[in-house]
């Protein structure tokens, strides 16, 4: 599977990378929601995992333009934050994410985490 994570500090990013690795995921990294916007457009991904808090575009705002975008619209998102406030997650969803994953979270469950989010969203346009 081939993961795009924005993620803006290094060490979430650095544990998050290993722990996706290990369950054989293909990650790649970026450090901000401009970066996504990017990489989404130029790559191909089977999931995006995006941070809210980050430089130069949070991850509501990715996410809004990547629902937007008719090369990324299909793309499926979850966010991967500590932005945990019930209306926070509820705008995460109505801008179109799949789910929402709340930091801290269990390194060694979150590649399960993503499958179960993908298994049940709805299907690809």
């Amino acid at each position: 599977m081939r993961v795009l994570l924005a993620e803006d500090e290094a060490d979430i990013r650095l544990i998050t990378r290993l722990s996706l690795e290990d369950a054989g995921y293909d990650v790649t990294l970026v450090d901000n929601g401009q970066a996504a916007l990017a990489a989404a457009r130029h790559g191909v991904f089977d999931v995006v995992l995006l941070d809210v808090m980050m430089p130069l575009m949070d991850g509501f705002a990715a996410c809004q333009q990547l629902k937007a975008d008719a090369r990324t619209r299909s793309l499926p998102v979850i966010f991967l934050t500590a932005k945990s406030q019930e209306a926070e997650v509820h705008q995460g969803i109505a801008l179109g994410a799949i789910g929402y994953i709340i930091k801290p979270f269990d390194v060694f469950d979150l590649a399960r985490q993503i499958e179960s989010l993908l298994a049940h969203a709805a299907p690809r346009a």
